[in-house]
């Protein structure tokens, strides 16, 4: 990644975050983990580019939207992730070309040896004299030990090409599951959350079967944040992606969406199973203590929630909003509960 790879003692990380997060709540930076990274580095100073740029649109007063927040992202943090795959690249055609070319190089000396055997064998039968015998079986011996070298020089090659191309296939895997992983939390990221979302959309309408989606947000997770410290918030996070990993199996996806909140996708699920769900995952995390790292005890973690199933032909934003109402009415009736959108939809009747 961009940023250098430097030790920090914990009093320095806390001294960093006090730091970052006023100058993020000054510039209105959207809170969410790809800027966390992006404003640790510009005050901790380990990425002189990045300084460099976020120092100039501070200057200018520019606008830390959405949008800039993820174009600086990209180009300071995946750039390099797609020149390091693009070097990969490079590495796995030239193994392929130097297995290409070994290989190459054996069939000529196999097809000489073919042509000797076949010399050898219409010597043969001319009737040769001892001495023509000991001349061939000679030579015979020469060009099989020169055949059988350079077999085995070429298994060698093989070998070594076959052990750095299983090195690159790792790093490969590596880079594709960090892009798709969220650091902090261990669970997929939005961006998982964007391609799996559309991929099951695509396969629910295909194959006309269930979708449904939970939203959930930690409870008042900024005064939380506040009065215990982000590093116990940090826990917390992980604390909640662990709960909700364990409830989840399958097809299912669970994601950080962003900042508090999470997501998950339930495909083949009915609405009145992901609203069970959704009430035993909240149910889970009320029910647990958290334990910090100082030896404090955390028994006030909720979460709300809301849940909304895909209707045919629906867009993944008429989808998500509607997730993302039912999770605002659980927030608006008092956390810590769980609204589906048929609630919305009596909710409505009711105020008519």
């Amino acid at each position: 990644m961009a940023s250098s790879s430097f030790y920090v003692t914990l009093e320095e990380s806390h001294a960093i975050l006090r730091k970052v997060l006023p100058l993020m709540s000054e510039q209105r930076v959207p809170t969410v983990p790809e800027n966390y990274t992006v404003w640790y580095d510009y005050v901790s100073g380990t990425n002189e580019g990045l300084a460099r740029e976020i120092k100039r649109m501070v200057d200018d007063g520019d606008l830390f939207s959405p949008e800039v927040c993820r174009s600086i992202y990209e180009r300071f943090y995946l750039e390099e992730i797609r020149s390091e795959v693009d070097g990969i690249q490079d590495a796995v055609r030239e193994a392929v070309q130097t297995v290409l070319g070994e290989l190459g190089e054996l069939g000529e000396d196999i097809g000489h040896f073919s042509s000797v055997l076949d010399e050898a064998g219409e010597s043969l039968k001319r009737e040769p004299t001892p001495e023509d015998l000991n001349q061939l079986i000679v030579k015979l011996a020469q060009e099989t030990r020169r055949t059988r070298e350079r077999s085995m020089e070429v298994e060698g090659s093989l070998q070594g090409m076959a052990s750095e191309l299983s090195e690159l296939r790792a790093k490969v895997s590596a880079l594709s599951r960090d892009s798709v992983t969220d650091a902090l939390t261990g669970i997929a990221n939005r961006r998982a959350f964007d391609e799996a979302l559309a991929r099951l959309i695509e396969e629910a309408t295909e194959e006309n079967r269930d979708l449904c989606l939970i939203l959930a947000d930690i409870d008042h997770f900024k005064a939380f944040n506040d009065t215990h410290g982000h590093l116990v918030g940090d826990r917390v996070l992980r604390f909640v992606a662990q709960e909700m990993a364990q409830c989840v199996k399958g097809k299912d996806v669970l994601c950080r969406y962003g900042g508090e909140e999470f997501a998950i996708l339930l495909p083949a699920t009915p609405y009145t199973g992901a609203i069970m769900l959704a009430e035993s995952i909240r149910a889970i995390i009320e029910a647990q203590i958290v334990d910090t790292a100082e030896g404090e005890e955390i028994d006030n973690v909720t979460i709300s929630l809301g849940v909304s199933q895909l209707s045919p032909g629906e867009t993944t934003t008429t989808f998500i909003e509607r997730a993302d109402a039912c999770l605002y009415q659980s927030k608006d009736q008092g956390r810590n509960r769980v609204t589906g959108e048929r609630d919305l939809d009596q909710r409505a009747r009711q105020a008519e």
